[in-house]
């Protein structure tokens, strides 16, 4: 029994092998035909993807014959390879040329055979006042040593920057210096055009000079760009002329008006003194009188003197009575002296006191007046109301006068100098443009502009859905 069924297992397993080894050759054919359909498809994008594999009549092609022993899961699942896309532009080697390149090979072109060559002039320059030194404070103002004025030479700075230096150029010096650089024969990228304006001309002229201040040593140096030597000499020249003339009026109108406040102010004080001395003079000729004062104690004497005179009289008057008849003669003269006595003393007392004086007074003229007498009070008030003005007239004065004399030692102390350190000479050879240098910094800007484009296009393409 066990003989009679082993060879019909035998051949059972025999069957299931040749089976298995036909599946496998199917799905491989399969595989295979994918795959042409695929390179079909890759190869014609917008036609009909066929078999490239089919016989004459249409029919699928033949099983091979495979007699050697190969790997049937690796045969299933690896796919043959696709042949690369052809006919494509190299696009990275073209940006990069259109980029970096040209550019490049322009900028080199232009510096070697269109740039106009630049000579450059440089001077330094200072501006310096003098200073009083310490000994001034012994009373040697005289003795002065010299500091920089750092403000000064900034609105120097300044002003070779402005558009006015143009205009004080052309106008003292003579020189039109927009002509200089509108020349035919300079490349087209730096000739200024001659019809522009004077306020568009001043950025280009900007770019053509180059003032630089330092502030430890407070030196200008000015950089002068021209397209001929002489035309750089030139303009150094001038710019230095004008603005030497520009520090020279600074320092002239800080004296004047420093000068000119003082000494106003001493024409104020004196015409002031000259007031109140006038006032004084037609009060003394007016009143008659020189001092006042002195008037006031004549007075008080000649009060003192009558009523001394007054007491006397009244006391032989009364010692007469007890002896004689008060209509006595000698009692009546003696009345008629104490009478005299009180009336002139009421007088002296009403003109001491700024009193009327009565009938006798208003018709009388003494030395001292030719008119109606005035009050003596008043009289003295107003004196020494003008006394005192005459005082602090007199002192401011002479206060203004010593702010004048202060005033001109201090304009000698601001006077300004332009002081010229490296002096302008004509240069022997250009040392601008510098070719390789500017050359060298396009390529680089096209590089990195290249690299920034190149790798921000791959970023969103990969990225692209």
């Amino acid at each position: 029994m066990q003989d009679e069924k082993t060879p019909a297992a035998s051949q059972t397993g025999n069957t299931l092998a040749s089976q298995a080894s036909n599946l496998l050759d199917i799905a491989k054919e399969r595989a295979m035909r994918r795959a042409e359909r695929q390179k079909v498809r890759l190869l014609r994008p917008g036609g009909r993807p066929r078999p490239t594999n089919l016989d004459d009549e249409g029919s699928l092609p033949t099983r091979r014959q495979n007699t050697e022993k190969v790997d049937n899961v690796t045969a299933i699942l690896q796919l043959p390879e696709l042949a690369k896309p052809r006919n494509r532009l190299p696009w990275t080697w073209l940006s990069f040329l259109a980029v970096v390149i040209v550019p490049t090979v322009l900028a080199s072109l232009y510096y070697a055979f269109i740039a106009s060559p630049q000579y450059m002039v440089e001077s330094q320059f200072a501006v310096r006042g003098s200073t009083q030194n310490s000994l001034s404070a012994l009373g040697l103002s005289i003795v002065g040593s010299s500091a920089p004025h750092a403000s000064d030479s900034y609105v120097v700075a300044d002003y070779i920057q402005s558009a006015q230096i143009l205009l004080d150029i052309k106008e003292r010096v003579g020189l039109d210096v927009r002509s200089l650089y509108t020349k035919p024969d300079i490349d087209f990228l730096y000739r200024e055009d001659a019809d522009k304006s004077l306020d568009e001309f001043r950025d280009y002229w900007r770019s053509m000079i180059n003032v630089s201040f330092n502030s430890t040593t407070g030196n200008v140096t000015l950089r002068v760009f021209a397209f001929t030597s002489t035309d750089a000499r030139a303009i150094s020249d001038a710019i230095l002329k004008v603005s030497e003339d520009l520090v020279n009026s600074l320092s002239e109108k800080s004296r004047q008006q420093l000068i000119g406040v003082a000494t106003e102010q001493v024409s104020l004080s004196e015409d002031r003194l000259r007031n109140v001395r006038s006032q004084m003079t037609e009060l003394r000729r007016t009143e008659q009188a020189v001092d006042p004062a002195a008037i006031a104690s004549m007075e008080s004497a000649i009060i003192s003197g009558l009523e001394q005179q007054l007491a006397g009289l009244r006391t032989r008057y009364k010692a007469l009575l007890d002896t004689l008849d008060p209509d006595a003669p000698s009692a009546r003269v003696i009345e008629r002296q104490i009478v005299a006595l009180e009336t002139q003393l009421g007088e002296q007392r009403n003109r001491l006191s700024g009193g009327s004086g009565g009938e006798n007074a208003s018709s009388e003229k003494t030395s001292r007046s030719a008119g109606v007498l005035s009050a003596l009070p008043d009289m003295i008030a107003r004196f020494s109301e003008l006394t005192v003005e005459e005082e602090f007239a007199t002192k401011a004065y002479t206060m203004s006068l010593a702010a004048l004399e202060a005033a001109i030692q201090e304009a000698r102390k601001q006077e300004l100098y332009f002081g010229v350190y490296v002096t302008p000479r004509t240069p022997e050879v250009a040392l601008y443009p510098l070719s390789l240098l500017n050359t060298g910094i396009v390529l680089l800007a096209a590089f990195c502009v290249w690299v920034i484009g190149y790798f921000g296009f791959r970023s969103i393409r990969e990225h692209a859905i």
